[in-house]
């Protein structure tokens, strides 16, 4: 009897040490990071998209940037004509990610018209000094910063900005 208490006491320690050897090795495929890619000619919706991602999508994401025209062939590709999440004729880039990952929050829908308007309805921005404004902002932050990754980390500041700005009724 104490026999197959022990043996039933070793094998529930087994099985324990597997599972946790599972947990562990799921949690550490998890916490490596999605690579995602796109061209290095950075514009608002390419910097606003990347932004998305990395708040709304994929926290841990990290990003890698291919000269214009190549084929990316690392990670999950954006804002490049074969992308999955690209600027068509009827969205930018950063409605194809808030479409297919359904996100509903109302200010990154708003977001999501103003960057809309500056990739696909562009001959209606002066109307929106908001919409100039912002246009404007990032490019200047692009023209001045030293690398690309700087340059996504600068623009994320102004769209985490206008994030908590913006008031939804």
């Amino acid at each position: 009897m104490i026999h197959f208490k022990i043996n039933k006491l070793l094998s529930n320690i087994t099985i324990g040490c597997i599972c946790l050897l599972l947990l562990a090795t799921s949690v550490f495929a998890q916490a490596k990071a999605q690579v995602y890619s796109t061209w290095d000619t950075l514009e608002v919706d390419t910097c606003a998209t990347a932004w998305l991602i990395k708040n709304f999508v994929d926290k841990s994401a990290e990003f890698k940037f291919y000269p214009k025209g190549e084929i990316i062939s690392e990670g999950i590709a954006f804002d490049t004509p074969d992308a999955e999440f690209r600027r068509t004729a009827v969205f930018c880039a950063f409605e194809t990610v808030v479409n297919k990952y359904k996100i509903t929050d109302p200010r990154v829908r708003a977001i999501g018209k103003i960057i809309h308007e500056i990739e696909i309805n562009y001959w209606s921005q002066e109307a929106n000094s908001k919409i100039v404004e912002l246009k404007q902002e990032v490019f200047s932050v692009l023209q001045t910063a030293t690398s690309l990754d700087q340059g996504f980390e600068k623009t994320f500041l102004i769209f985490d900005k206008l994030y908590n700005d913006l008031s939804i009724r």
